[in-house]
């Protein structure tokens, strides 16, 4: 493993898996395959590959494993040609497959390998960690329910290709108590924790305020190696960043890495119920652009211990490379 790579200042991210796989490789997700990117897992997994090859190619330092929305339930209730539902057992081999295609997309080059963990809601159909309306779930449920999911890692010998956990997408203040409460029986890792915010205001879409927020991310024992936002529109980056330095200036926290990747729909905004992106993109300036701007900025202030930095749905290998691009040119 890269170890070494998790020093760096500025590390970079891939892009979205998912929508890259929709828009430059005709794969068709619906609510028949319920574990999207990670249905590839189970019938094809040379694209999967090729695409997360793409984005190494590209620059990305961290590939993230196609395990976003892999649970057991998206396993039993995904039909294949030759079966109705997959069982635990075999859906254990599917997840753990992930991490050693990710391992491989570097071809022997140094790399860091990141276990994606989505959110709860990422699970449900239709997705709901845009806003965070998990039902009856409790905290204690959703505890749970991410100690079950990483339990399938943590005791296979391909966890040694892990360098690092991800918490990724996260609407509510109680799921990530939830992640903290687990990492604490994980200490081999490093890990960070993101959270989305897909309103017009600075809260997560259960209420919680960047405050509240970034303390609960960060006070307690094993905290994160880094915190951040995800899947979040790009002109709220720069504004949301601020916020959580200000947060935790004002809590007397130190805060660790910094960890942003945006999506890059521009205008657009996923209907969880239509299951398509809907609006208008529009004239604005470039995504790479706008994110490395506030690279450069959020490093000049000095708060962060360093960067990690990259794209989320509808960025593509082409994003990263103009965003590595921009990056190298700037230091």
């Amino acid at each position: 493993m890269a170890v070494n790579l998790l020093d760096e200042d500025i590390l970079l991210l891939d892009g979205g898996l998912g929508t890259t796989l929709e828009d430059e490789h005709g794969v068709k997700f619906s609510s028949e395959t319920p574990l999207w990117s990670s249905h590839l897992l189970v019938e094809d997994t040379r694209t999967l590959k090729a695409v997360q090859h793409d984005f190494a190619d590209a620059g990305a330092d961290i590939i993230i494993t196609a395990t976003y929305q892999a649970s057991f339930a998206g396993f039993k209730n995904t039909t294949t040609i030759d079966e109705e539902g997959i069982d635990k057992e075999e859906a254990r081999g599917y997840m753990l497959s992930a991490l050693r295609i990710a391992r491989e997309v570097f071809d022997g080059r140094p790399g860091l390998v990141a276990l994606s963990l989505g959110a709860y809601g990422a699970t449900m159909i239709p997705s709901t960690e845009y806003s965070g309306a998990y039902g009856a779930m409790t905290e204690e449920d959703l505890y749970n329910f991410h100690m079950d999911r990483i339990s399938t890692f943590t005791s296979s010998e391909e966890w040694k290709e892990i360098d690092l956990v991800a918490f990724e997408t996260l609407p509510r203040i109680d799921e990530v108590r939830a992640a903290r409460k687990v990492m604490l029986g994980v200490v081999d890792k490093p890990y960070w924790i993101s959270c989305v915010f897909p309103n017009d205001d600075q809260k997560l879409p259960d209420g919680s305020g960047i405050d509240e927020l970034v303390s609960t991310m960060l006070k307690g024992e094993e905290s994160p190696w880094a915190i951040g936002i995800n899947c979040t529109k790009i002109h709220k980056i720069d504004g949301l960043v601020k916020s959580f330095e200000d947060a935790a200036r004002r809590r007397t926290l130190q805060l660790p890495r910094l960890v942003v990747y945006p999506d890059g729909a521009g205008g657009k905004v996923y209907d969880t119920k239509l299951q398509d992106w809907i609006g208008d993109d529009g004239d604005q300036t470039p995504w790479e652009e706008q994110l490395s701007d506030v690279v450069s900025e959020s490093k000049q202030r000095g708060a962060w211990k360093g960067i990690v930095v990259g794209g989320c749905c509808k960025t593509t290998p082409g994003h990263i490379r103009r965003l590595r691009q921009r990056i190298e040119a700037a230091s």
